[in-house]
């Protein structure tokens, strides 16, 4: 009990005795849940005491700030503070939000920004400044480069012109550089909050285009310790890296090769039973995935990122193949790949899902080749035929004979020689005869399969109707003729009797309306078939006595 209260007794004279020094530095703590800016006030000049490491969160990472015992510079010796100590700097800063405009100033340790809304430019200003120096910070955009740097106060970036910036640098000068530090990290619109840089270290990205959407800065004194995480502040876009390997039949996988180098065996008579790719380096979120088919077990499930496609080891060999990227990395990239089949060759490059290699020839792959080209860019080699497909030709059509044409009438053929009705008249006329149809009042006439004559007539009328039958040309023609009758004699120019001298075709000026139709019951013949001048002129020039004339 005495020893307890002689260190009390001593606290409190060190405590009464000694006046307090300020060391100008800002520090944090965590009080109720909430960071609080201290200003490390009461660090006595005999400098015993150690401040223990005080540990505060700020936003997904830990800052660790650390004062070092004072007591080790100098041993037991009391160690004045310089001027440049004296004082305690202080730094602010504020961004301009797209769309939003210049947001509020906010002390070191608050995040600017954070609204998933791109920042456009910054400013940043150091007060309270006992050391010769400033504040010098530059912003980057892609499209830019990165802007001139600018100091305590000053505009980094651009205002109201919606470009956004990515990356961003802060540094200090003069004489507060070597007494402090500044760390700071930045948020963007793909991969959130990068770690921590400091001291005109580049946080950020390039190549992306993600705009920047939330800053945080710390202001530390050189004595503090940082204990950020600092491994990834920039983040740089690579092109993407593919690897792949193949299975071969009888030498089982391949070590993976890098894009675009040939994996499988292509010259020799070995085939892939299956294939495995993944990505081992990538700009943006995404995979790459594949499928094969082999010709007895057809397409086999999509796969990706290394995993096997086909069936290795079963002997079934690998024909066609299909590949695709996906995610944002489909939106940057396109995949190309071509195979080589023996006996035909390396085929041309298919491209995003397109089939590479055959169907239906009973061809194998035995290699294959990838390639990754920025999205709409040059193909790495022609791409007209990546895919040959076996398309087996019909057999011939059987050979039909051809079918014989005869001459054919509204209700009547002719095949053979012989005329048929479809109310089964028949009647054998050869090759060369003529047609006369009461019902239809139509007039043919054929030498073998051609038609000389097709005209309407008029027949006998209903009370001297003209005989039917099959008859033909006789006594004799006659050109020009007289037609004599009980109460008529009608001159003609042809004459073309078929049944005695008595029926017969011939022509009939005094038909004034005209021929067929119905016209036969009220102006019809004696039994005569009246026929138009042009056709019964080329019946008479064509055919002779004995030609088979047929009523019907």
């Amino acid at each position: 009990m005495r020893r307890n209260i002689l260190f009390i007794l001593l606290g409190l004279f060190i405590v009464a005795g000694l006046a307090p020094a300020r060391i100008a530095a800002p520090a944090y703590s965590l009080e109720n849940g909430a960071i609080v800016q201290k200003s490390l006030l009461e660090l006595y000049d005999p400098a015993y005491l150690n401040i223990d490491g005080i540990r505060a969160e700020t936003g997904k990472n830990y800052v660790a700030l650390q004062t070092r015992s004072v007591a080790a510079l100098s041993g037991a010796q009391e160690i004045p503070l310089s001027p440049t100590t004296a004082g305690s700097a202080e730094l602010t800063y504020t961004t301009y939000v797209q769309d939003s405009g210049w947001q509020s100033e906010v002390l070191e340790g608050a995040i600017s920004g954070g609204a998933a809304l791109p920042l456009e430019a910054i400013q940043v200003r150091l007060t309270h400044l006992a050391e010769a120096g400033s504040v010098s910070y530059r912003t980057y955009r892609q499209d830019m480069g990165w802007s001139s740097y600018v100091s305590n106060g000053g505009t980094a970036g651009t205002i109201g012109t919606s470009e956004p910036i990515e990356a961003v640098q802060f540094k200090l000068t003069g004489a507060l550089a070597a007494q402090y530090d500044l760390y700071y990290r930045v948020q963007t619109s793909r991969f959130g909050w990068l770690d921590w840089a400091g001291n005109g270290e580049t946080a950020g990205t390039d190549g992306f285009r993600y705009p920047i959407e939330g800053v945080e800065i710390v202001l530390m004194n050189k004595e503090q310790i940082f204990l950020g995480k600092r491994e990834q502040s920039f983040i740089e876009r690579i092109e993407p890296v593919l690897s792949y390997g193949s299975y071969l039949t009888d030498s089982g996988w391949q070590e993976p090769v890098l894009n675009p180098a040939q994996s499988g065996s292509p010259d020799s008579s070995q085939s892939l039973e299956g294939l495995q790719a993944k990505l081992d380096s990538q700009p943006y979120p995404g995979s790459v995935s594949y499928r094969a088919a082999t010709s007895d077990s057809g397409w086999f499930e999509w796969t990706q990122d290394g995993l096997e496609a086909g069936l290795p080891g079963t002997g079934q060999r690998i024909e066609r193949i299909e590949m695709q990227l996906t995610d944002e990395l489909a939106a940057h990239y396109d995949i190309y790949y071509q195979v080589h089949v023996p006996g035909v060759g390396w085929l041309d490059w298919a491209k995003n899902g397109e089939t590479a290699g055959t169907q239906g020839y009973d061809y194998e792959v035995s290699a294959v080749q990838m390639h990754l080209v920025q999205k709409d860019g040059q193909a790495p080699g022609n791409t007209a035929v990546a895919f040959m497909k076996y398309v087996p030709k019909p057999p011939p059509p059987p050979v039909v004979p051809p079918v014989p044409t005869y001459p054919t009438g509204p209700d009547w053929t002719v095949q053979d020689g012989t005329f048929q009705t479809n109310t089964g008249t028949n009647y054998y006329v050869g090759s060369n005869y003529i047609i006369i149809s009461i019902a239809y009042q139509r007039v043919w006439a054929y030498i073998g399969n051609q038609r000389i004559v097709d005209a309407p007539v008029i027949t006998g009328r209903p009370s001297m109707p003209t005989p039917r039958g099959l008859f033909a040309i006789q006594p004799y023609k006659e050109s020009p003729s007289v037609l004599v009758g009980e109460d008529y004699e009608s001159p003609v120019q042809y004459w073309i009797p078929f049944l005695g001298n008595a029926y017969g075709l011939h022509d009939a000026s005094w038909q004034t309306q005209g021929f067929g139709g119905d016209l036969y019951l009220s102006l019809g013949s004696h039994g005569c078939v009246n026929t138009p001048y042009y056709a019964v002129q080329t019946l008479y020039n064509t055919y002779s006595v004995g030609t088979p004339v047929v009523v019907y």
